[in-house]
């Protein structure tokens, strides 16, 4: 069965009149997590930023909560920040993997089972650095994360983007790639549709590489709006492809919105309608 996920927005999300109270990292997650199942979605998605940003107390709150089944946070994404690059020096490597350390126990704390590395600018590969080279240091991190998977019980996909966003793994194909090349256990695939749209890449490269696929996102293209805004036509066939492949796991809805709470039902009920008259 396939769920159906929405992203916590970063701004302003709560309903009119509440908008222009600022939020703690700790109200946003909770709050938005709230808001979204009561739109409909099975579970939310947050940024590892966020997370990062409770205290400790806070953390050890929520994970109480989750015990007692009252919260639930399965996928984090945006997993690098920008300024702590991937190919990069001796200390910067110290750095980052200090980091990673860090926010796989946070996330770990409250339960989180996958985590997106798309994390563009983190992983790009500067251009006075020669491809092979960077490509090295992007498999040894990945193969630190692993580890970290295997310690934590957690799964990191490779989230392909598109050319304006990174020069490092830019199509379903080219991340299916780097998962069979790595042959890691806890290092897996993630599909984007808005970004397979942009990269004209059609969704039967989800099907093709549906043993190593675990977690898909959804938005139009080229706006990135909600699913469902514009013809529905990618979109449909991207839901399409995974119904017909018998995908188990979830679609998350990331995208920008102009009304949160307003568009955001509007793309649960077209995911939802959609798969219904696939059944």
């Amino acid at each position: 069965m396939i769920s159906v996920s929405c992203c916590i927005p970063g701004g302003s999300f709560m309903p009119e009149g509440e908008g222009a109270i600022p939020m703690s990292p700790y109200e946003r997650l909770v709050n938005g997590c709230e808001v979204i199942k009561n739109l409909g979605y099975d579970t939310a998605e947050a940024t590892v930023g966020l997370v990062l940003g409770l205290t400790e107390e806070e953390t050890a709150h929520l994970a109480e909560e989750r015990k007692a089944g009252r919260f639930s946070l399965e996928v984090c994404n945006s997993f690098i920040p920008g300024d702590y690059p991937v190919v990069t020096d001796e200390e910067g490597t110290k750095k980052l993997y200090a980091y990673a350390d860090r926010a796989f126990a946070r996330m770990h704390a409250l339960g989180v089972k996958i985590l997106v590395f798309g994390s563009g600018k983190a992983r790009s590969i500067p251009e006075n650095i020669p491809y092979a080279e960077g490509e090295a240091k992007i498999d040894a991190f990945l193969a630190h994360c692993n580890d970290l998977c295997e310690t934590y019980g957690m799964t990191l996909v490779i989230e392909p983007l598109n050319r304006r966003e990174t020069n490092w793994v830019r199509t379903v194909r080219d991340g299916a790639k780097v998962v069979r090349r790595v042959n890691l256990p806890h290092i897996r695939l993630l599909a984007d549709g808005f970004h397979m749209a942009c990269e004209e890449e059609g969704p039967e490269a989800m099907a093709e590489n549906k043993d190593i696929l675990i977690h898909t996102h959804l938005a139009c293209a080229p706006d990135r709006v909600y699913p469902g805004k514009t013809d529905g036509k990618y979109e449909t066939a991207f839901l399409k492809t995974l119904h017909d492949m018998d995908y188990q796991g979830i679609v998350t809805v990331e995208c920008g919105f102009t009304d949160f709470a307003g568009e955001a039902k509007l793309a649960a009920e077209f995911i939802r309608g959609t798969l219904k008259t696939l059944a």
